[in-house]
C-alpha cells in the first residue's frame, strides 16, 4: 500500500511539473498570419471597446431608465440566470476534473487510457484558467476604472467615475459576470465546437440578465463580454502554439488538435470494454459463486 501511494505521488508530481514546463516553455511556432479577425484577442478588445463607448454615449441612459421599470415578477428569473455568471459551476466541475486527472495513477493505465486522461485534464485546465483568468483581469479593470452602477443613476448620473475606488458601487465597467460568461462561452465552444451555438447563446443571455436586474449598463456587459472572450482566445492561442489541445486549420482558425480528436473514440472504447468486463464478471459470479472475486484480491 505504501509503495502504491508513493508511486502515485511521484507520478502526480511528475505530471504537474511536466504540465507547467509545457505551458511556460518557448512556443513551438508562431500563430498563422491568416488568423480570422474575430480570433485575434487584441482585435476583439478593440472592437468591443469601440462598441461599448458608442453604446455608452448613445444608449446607456435610456436603457438605464428602462431597467428601473423592468417587471418585478421577472426579476427572480433574471437573478437566477445572472447567478451563472459567477462561473462557480464551471470552475467547480473543471477544477474537479483537473484534480482527478492529476491524481489518477497514470503509471498503471494503458497508453490509450493515459492519453485520454491527459487530454481530459488539459481541457479541464484550459476551461478553468480561461474562466478564472478572465474574471481576475476584468476585476482589475473595473476597480481601476471605477464607473458608478445604474442604481446610482439618480444621484450620480450615467457617466460618474471614481478610479481606484475599490467599492462595489463603483465597479460597473466592464461587467465581471459578463466577462466570466464570455470566457465560459468561448472556452467551452472551443473545446466542444459542435455545441458552440448553445454556449454562445447561454453566455449572451447571462449578459442580458445583468441589465435586467439593474446591476450593469449595456456598455458594461458589452465590454465585459469582450474581455472574457479575448482572454479565452489568448489562452487558446497559447495552448495551440505549444501543441496543447488545439491546433490551426488551413484557414488559420483554432480547432481541436489531432490528439484531442481521439478522446471521444478512446472514451467509447474504454466504456465498451468496461461494460463487457462487467457483463463477463456477472456471468462468472453466477456460475461460480464460491470463488473469490479477482477484484478483491490484493497484491502480495
Amino acid at each position: 500500500m505504501k509503495q502504491t501511494l508513493m508511486g502515485t505521488a511521484d507520478t502526480c508530481r511528475a505530471r504537474l511539473i511536466n504540465g507547467f514546463r509545457r505551458f511556460f516553455e518557448t512556443p513551438a511556432f508562431a500563430p498563422p498570419a491568416n488568423r480570422p479577425l474575430l480570433e485575434r484577442p487584441v482585435a476583439v478588445l478593440i472592437i468591443f471597446l469601440v462598441l461599448s463607448l458608442l453604446v455608452m454615449t448613445t444608449a446607456d441612459y435610456p436603457l438605464g431608465v428602462w431597467m428601473k421599470s423592468f417587471p418585478e415578477q421577472l426579476r427572480g428569473t433574471a437573478k437566477w440566470i445572472s447567478s451563472f455568471g459567477t462561473g462557480l459551476l464551471v470552475l467547480s466541475f473543471s477544477g474537479a476534473l483537473l484534480i482527478f486527472g492529476i491524481l489518477m495513477p497514470a503509471h498503471r493505465l494503458r497508453k490509450s487510457a493515459r492519453t485520454g486522461a491527459d487530454l481530459v485534464a488539459t481541457a479541464a485546465a484550459f476551461i478553468f484558467l480561461s474562466v478564472a483568468g478572465g474574471g481576475i483581469v476584468d476585476s482589475l479593470l473595473k476597480n481601476s476604472i471605477g464607473r458608478a452602477r445604474p442604481e446610482l443613476l439618480d444621484t450620480n448620473g450615467a457617466f460618474s467615475f471614481r478610479p481606484f475606488a475599490f467599492h462595489a458601487d463603483f465597479a460597473s465597467f466592464p461587467s465581471g459576470h459578463s466577462a466570466t460568461a464570455g470566457a465560459m462561452a468561448m472556452s467551452l465552444a472551443l473545446v466542444f465546437p459542435r455545441l458552440r451555438a448553445v454556449f454562445i447563446s447561454a453566455g449572451v443571455l447571462i449578459c442580458l440578465s445583468r441589465q435586467w436586474v439593474g446591476a450593469h449598463w449595456a456598455s458594461d456587459t458589452l465590454m465585459g463580454w469582450g474581455v472574457g472572450v479575448a482572454f479565452a482566445l489568448w489562452l487558446a492561442h497559447a495552448f495551440a502554439r505549444r501543441r496543447l489541445l488545439f491546433s490551426y486549420s488551413a484557414d488559420g482558425r483554432l480547432c481541436p488538435g489531432e490528439r484531442y480528436k481521439t478522446v471521444l473514440m478512446i472514451l467509447r472504447v474504454l466504456l465498451r470494454r468496461g461494460l463487457t468486463r462487467n457483463a463477463k464478471g456477472r456471468k462468472t459470479c453466477a456460475s461460480k459463486p464460491n470463488l473469490p472475486s479477482p477484484v478483491l484480491e490484493t497484491q502480495p
